[in-house]
């Protein structure tokens, strides 16, 4: 791995989560002055604690319970994590002053490493998973991670010998990069999403799009060829564009023949895999592993080892996660399902009667769409609505049919309400078609809490 120079000399980084603390324990291993500024207070996070520990023993000063304009100014560059909000004064007091703003993402494009990046509205996480797990066959130092859990400059710190990274790529993230170069960009689709923050879609789509904006003719985008948004934006990129569609046409990359996933670039015709290679269930993980192996082929994999990574893959925890069963009820975990296409896609892959518990915090999207398919969906029994959305969602799913909607208290209150709908052999699925930050930090405790509270069932005492 041949690194960069890091053009300035000193950081001041915005945070103190993962992506901010990791941040500063990698720019300080390459010679970088950085300070840490975190504008909660230790006892708000658990996790902060950790974090103070780990800087106080690594030498790095930090802050805690505020932002302080006046240290700001004496370094170079604002590094700031995904997770703070792009109006935080201290960003703005930034901008001011003429320092440069990036974030942690950025890092990878001083490590020198080979990336291939996914970004989209659904799939990328699971996109990524896969890919992940297809690249690290062929090449044995690649790391997997980003916006998927781990921060790229944790990836770093904690394997300084990468020299492949497959990352999540979050609109978030996006906003703030400069010179981020993926080899390989992957784009899953578009539907509405985070239009609180961006207020529309050609906005959020822009965001989206940048992803691209430094890879040259020699790289490669990899596009939804069914979606008619990224079929447009493939006309206006550098990189040579290659599609994934589920129907055969006039355009390289791959398609489905029969049980056969096959490439073709107008000369070459190869077969990739088989859809029975592929573990976990419903149409959009087909096309989910079409695309991640169309980037891996194109960055050079084999296909055995597509077939084999693909086999192996058994999916991401918190996306259609099979918790476990109580008194003859299945229980689903799909809290990473934070958009109503998500909550779609979900209800496609019931097999059987369901309670869906919907809800969470405003991303300033419609649930009209979601609530007019749940209300024709003959498997729903009942949704179990909570959260600040919750009233909202119960409103669009009224006006559009006959299925019955009950309020929630909590999480445990929605769990033991949907119990009592179901009837014996019935799934109780949760995919709230909203982030969870008005009841949760993050998607991932609030799946982590369902699960809690199934495996809590599950250990009762029968009667």
């Amino acid at each position: 791995m041949e690194v960069t120079v890091i053009p300035f000399g000193s950081a001041f980084i915005v945070g103190a989560l993962p992506s901010g603390l990791y941040a500063a324990l990698y720019l300080k291993s390459r010679g970088i002055r950085v300070f840490v500024s975190e504008s909660k207070e230790i006892c708000a996070d658990v996790r902060l604690s950790t974090s103070a520990s780990m800087l106080n023993k690594a030498g790095i000063p930090c802050e805690f319970g505020r932002n302080s304009e006046t240290t700001m100014i004496e370094y170079d560059v604002v590094v700031v994590s995904p997770g703070v909000p792009p109006n935080a004064p201290i960003l703005g007091a930034a901008r001011k002053a003429g320092k440069a703003v990036i974030g942690e993402t950025e890092i990878a494009s001083y490590a020198g490493l080979s990336i291939l990046g996914v970004t989209g509205s659904n799939g990328k996480s699971t996109t990524t998973a896969i890919l992940g797990k297809i690249i690290s066959r062929a090449f044995p130092q690649a790391v997997t991670g980003g916006n998927l859990g781990i921060p790229v400059s944790q990836l770093l710190v904690e394997h300084p010998q990468a020299d492949v990274a497959v990352l999540e790529v979050s609109c978030f993230q996006l906003e703030t990069i400069r010179a981020f170069h993926p080899h390989v960009g992957v784009f899953t689709n578009v539907v509405p999403n985070h239009l609180d923050r961006y207020g529309t879609m050609e906005a959020y789509v822009q965001t989206k799009v940048r992803l691209f904006e430094n890879m040259k003719p020699d790289d490669y985008a990899v596009l939804n060829r069914d979606d008619p948004v990224l079929r447009e934006v493939g006309s206006r990129l550098s990189p040579a564009v290659y599609y994934f569609g589920l129907v055969p046409g006039a355009y390289r990359g791959v398609h489905v023949t029969g049980d056969f996933v096959l490439y073709t670039d107008g000369h070459t015709t190869e077969r990739l895999f088989c859809r029975s290679d592929i573990r976990i269930p419903g149409q959009h993980n087909l096309v989910n592993a079409m695309s991640a192996a169309l980037a891996a082929y194109l960055y050079g994999v084999m296909p055995t080892d597509i077939q084999t990574a693909l086999r192996e893959f058994e999916g991401l925890s918190h996306r259609l996660e099979c918790v476990g069963s109580w008194r003859n009820i299945v229980f689903v975990n799909d809290s990473k399902a934070t958009t109503p296409e998500s909550v779609m896609t979900a209800s496609a892959a019931m097999s059987g009667p369901y309670v869906v518990i919907l809800g969470g915090s405003s991303k300033g999207i419609s649930f009209d769409h979601m609530a007019w398919y749940l209300a024709h969906d003959t498997n729903l029994v009942a949704a179990v609505v909570l959260g600040t959305t919750g009233p909202t969602i119960a409103g669009s799913i009224r006006s559009s049919g006959r299925t019955p909607v009950v309020y929630a208290e909590s999480l445990e209150d929605a769990v033991m309400k949907g119990i009592q709908l179901l009837p014996s052999g019935g799934t109780l699925l949760l995919s709230p078609a909203c982030a969870s930050f008005d009841m949760f930090r993050d998607f991932e405790e609030r799946g982590d809490r369902f699960k809690e509270i199934v495996h809590t069932l599950m250990h009762r005492p029968t009667a």
